[in-house]
């Protein structure tokens, strides 16, 4: 296990093997023009609007993963749109497959088509009637009708609902040196100080919901960050993306995350030294489409967070557009436009080992490639994992301080233990030692500095040795 830190440090720590679990996102498209509409699909299984929910069943079923966040399933406050997706639809054999039956389940409110009372699009008045896209643009996610484009959880794992954290309500000014278009710091003037006082951030919601996986909890981070299109020289989606992205990236930062604050109160980010997985359609391709540079990299270059292997699938590639810049078979998302990707599923480094990562994306000559055409313009992502021990805290608040020439790095200590630090360019190469790189502890306190003018990238290696 290792910690990859944003300067390309690494420390790793050993572990042993604990539990399997195939961990996935979708976003299924379960998502209808009106409310009640994908209620009537989904009891109705016979009929035609069932088509398209029977092959997002299928690919479930085929793909069988333990924890599964949907995106985009229209939310019903009582729930009753998850359990007839059960008992309908995954409860029953699709195609060739087995059913399947998730023991738990879990979905609440997205800010998609809940009036705001203003006048966010700036068409000149606010419209709080839904059932139409001005409705939705003046909403605080967009969304003809309130639950709109939600978010469901299924897990063969108790899921811990009583401990969720829910961003649902956090306001975009909140966040220090946002990208909030209000006219500040050079930002464009989109939104005035009333609407940039009420705006919210998540324009469907952000949860930490811990999953319980054999007494030991796995910490499910999800949401669905806008768009980056669909706007105008303000580039006010872009950059909601970004930030929608950028909470996640300071909620694992204990130390810049004092300032989010949850919709029961609480305040600051996730521990350190937890095990989390990162999950959704984040709307947000490393290379190509119109997301904010780095928006997605606030995630992928991320010190908590492990980000490869890379999901693949042959369907990326065999479908790859001839202006991609990235490898196609990473593609998780079939647009018209451009094909991208645009869904994770990002483990923590601490406590889980990637054993395997796909994008389910057959071949057109595989017999399930007409059920994953016709389900959704999206793909689902899974990875297999390994839950493995939590490492003891043989290193703690990690800061890092960097100027044109020099990169010094600081930590927490511990009694009795030894570092060695390592580097390379290359992560299939061989480690090396510098003896350019000093490292000095006083009083508990670790100090590392290290060149940082050579203008290829560096991945550094602390190895933490206890002694007996």
């Amino acid at each position: 296990m290792g910690l990859c830190l944003w300067l390309g440090l690494c420390l790793w720590l050993g572990t042993a093997s604990s539990q399997d679990i195939r961990v996935a996102t979708f976003n299924a498209s379960l998502n209808r023009g009106s409310a009640g509409h994908l209620l009537r699909d989904l009891s109705q299984p016979e009929t035609s609007g069932a088509r398209q929910i029977k092959r997002v069943a299928e690919i479930i079923q085929k793909v069988r993963p333990d924890i599964l966040l949907l995106n985009e399933f229209d939310h019903d406050e009582e729930g009753e749109g998850m359990k007839l997706f059960q008992e309908n639809f995954l409860s029953v054999g699709q195609g060739d497959q087995d059913s399947i039956i998730y023991k738990h389940r879990f979905a609440a409110p997205s800010n998609t088509g809940v009036s705001s009372g203003q006048d966010f699009d700036n068409s000149g008045s606010a419209v709080t009637n839904p059932g139409n896209n001005s409705y939705a643009g003046d909403a605080f996610g967009f969304g003809t009708f309130p639950g709109q484009y939600g978010m469901v959880v299924y897990s063969q794992f108790p899921i811990k609902d009583a401990l969720l954290r829910n961003f649902q309500m956090f306001l975009w000014k909140d966040m220090p040196n946002s990208l909030l278009p209000n006219g500040v710091g050079g930002r464009p003037a989109y939104y005035n100080e009333e609407k940039s006082a009420v705006f919210r951030l998540s324009s469907k919601s952000h949860w930490d919901l811990p999953i319980e996986v054999n007494g030991e909890l796995l910490h499910l981070l999800v949401s669905h960050p806008t768009p980056p299109v669909f706007d105008g020289a303000e580039d006010r989606n872009g950059r909601r993306n970004h930030d929608e992205i950028r909470l996640w990236k300071d909620y694992l930062m204990p130390d810049f995350g004092t300032y989010i604050s949850d919709d029961s109160g609480l305040a600051g980010g996730l521990a350190e030294n937890v095990r989390f997985v990162i999950m959704g359609d984040l709307n947000a391709d490393p290379s190509d489409g119109d997301s904010s540079d780095g928006a997605i990299a606030q995630l992928l270059d991320h010190p908590r967070v492990q980000a490869t292997p890379t999901p693949t699938g042959p369907g990326g590639t065999e479908a790859a557009d001839r202006q991609h810049r990235d490898n196609p078979a990473e593609d998780t998302a079939d647009f018209s436009r451009e094909n991208l990707r645009a869904d994770y599923v990002l483990p923590s480094i601490a406590g889980l080992t990637v054993r395997d990562a796909k994008v389910f994306w057959p071949k057109r000559s595989d017999p399930l490639s007409a059920s994953v055409r016709g389900a959704s313009d999206h793909r689902l992502v899974y990875l297999d994992l390994t839950l493995t021990p939590l490492a003891p805290p043989t290193v703690s608040r990690l800061r890092i301080e960097r100027n044109t020439t020099t990169a010094l790095l600081h930590w927490q200590g511990q009694p009795d233990t030894i570092y060695s630090v390592h580097w390379t360019q290359d992560l299939q190469a061989p480690w090396r030692e510098d003896p350019a790189i000093t490292l000095e502890a006083n009083d508990g306190n670790v100090w590392l500095a290290t060149d940082t003018t050579s203008t290829r990238r560096r991945f550094y290696r602390i190895q933490a040795i206890t002694s007996p």
